[in-house]
């Protein structure tokens, strides 16, 4: 089956690339004028960025027995069409190596309705000074299966992603003597980068020590540019400080001294059957702003079959609680929010789970923050407090995080 998938997605940018260049050699559509002097392909060194969340999309289509990748398919055309309109194109990746004297950034939604498949593609060019040059958006529709099974995807990224490029010849008249390499992605702001307007992901962090650091799970933070942390209207920048996959634990610095920090329960106790209280901000765009306190108990001293470090607790997350505390009724961290069974799929099987969240155990936050250098305070075990008093412990350590790609 990979073979025939393979074969197909090259069938289809084969296609597209002969419709695109149609009129000839030229690598223009026909039609499509350019002001007087810009050749293509253009000798401007142009960087593109597209968000790391779009370029790993895919899902598999059961009907069918193949895989949708937009993101392979935005990925393909920036490396397609940019290398046929322009001479040296320099993807904006994880390194953030090289030079540049246009820099696009863009920002794809897709959306599909009766067969028919929508990319709008929102963008901004920058000149090598950050200077705003160009804005705006450009759509293309498609049918879903156009130039084979699912070959809508291609299809689309190359003509939006074309769309756009011509647009910035034809607005900019751009050449390498107009617009030098005299950009360092190394040292870009990462902000012009970003869509604030729709985090890529976002979660829950919790006050670790007096200096405002923060702990939460590590996938909230996957592939950010720019971190925020904060509650109530107030927002501030963070940066990670350390970060480890294995155990889905991540610490961010944001600076800002605080009274609010969360004590570890000293040694490995962990009570089966104690109450706990667990906070997050969960179904953000759904839910308000506020943070949401739950309470439960632990209900198994282990996780998911095979897997280490983990402990059950019944109290109700949703997505966006992930690094979210776990705090027990003397006001201790027991542990760290870090997922839930997958109830859509185990509805399939006929099979429906209730409140089975699992949360990293303190003793391993622990390990994480003496082998990172991060501070942190450990208290023997305690009598339980007023549940007032666990409450505003829990609710006051919290804050939101935002991931922006």
């Amino acid at each position: 089956m990979r073979s025939a998938h393979v074969s197909i997605w090259g069938f289809v940018l084969a296609l597209v690339c002969q419709w695109a260049q149609a009129a000839g050699s030229s690598p223009l559509p026909k039609g499509v004028q350019l002001p007087k002097g810009v050749v293509v392909p253009n000798d401007t060194e142009l960087a593109i960025y597209l968000p790391a969340s779009e370029l790993e999309s895919r899902f598999y289509v059961s009907s069918i027995g193949l895989w949708a990748e937009p993101g392979k398919a935005l990925d393909d055309a920036r490396r397609e069409v940019g290398g046929r309109l322009f001479s040296h194109v320099v993807p904006v990746g994880d390194d953030f190596s090289g030079t540049y004297g246009l820099l696009l950034a863009m920002h794809p939604k897709w959306s599909a309705e009766r067969g028919s498949l929508r990319l709008d593609l929102r963008y901004r060019v920058y000149g090598a000074d950050s200077k705003p040059l160009l804005d705006g958006t450009l759509s293309q529709s498609v049918g879903i299966n156009s130039a084979g099974p699912l070959g809508g995807f291609p299809n689309a990224a190359m003509r939006a992603i074309q769309a756009v490029l011509i647009e910035l010849l034809q607005n900019l008249a751009p050449g390498a003597a107009k617009f030098p390499p005299r950009g360092e992605l190394a040292a870009l702001n990462r902000e012009l980068l970003i869509d604030r307007d729709s985090p890529a992901s976002t979660g829950t962090a919790f006050y670790i020590n007096a200096s405002g650091d923060l702990v939460t799970a590590a996938h909230v933070l996957r592939d950010c540019l720019v971190i925020e942390a904060g509650r109530d209207g107030e927002k501030m920048p963070a940066t990670l400080r350390a970060s480890s996959d294995l155990l889905d634990l991540a610490v961010v610095g944001t600076g800002q001294a605080t009274d609010k920090a969360l004590p570890l329960r000293a040694g490995e106790e962990l009570v089966l059957g104690e109450p706990v209280t667990n906070v997050g901000f969960p179904l953000q765009g759904l839910l308000a702003n506020s943070p949401n306190l739950t309470r439960g108990n632990v209900s198994a001293q282990g996780g998911l079959k095979g897997s280490l470090g983990l402990f059950q607790f019944s109290a109700p997350i949703q997505p966006g609680s992930s690094g979210g505390p776990v705090v027990s009724d003397g006001g201790e961290l027991l542990g760290v929010t870090v997922g839930t069974l997958n109830a859509a799929a185990l509805i399939k099987e006929g099979l429906l789970p209730q409140n089975v969240n699992f949360a990293l155990e303190a003793r391993h936050v622990a390990r994480f923050l003496r082998n990172t250098g991060v501070a942190f305070t450990e208290v023997a075990p305690r009598a339980a407090l007023d549940l007032r008093a666990v409450n505003d412990a829990a609710l006051g350590a919290v804050l939101q995080l935002r991931c922006y790609q």
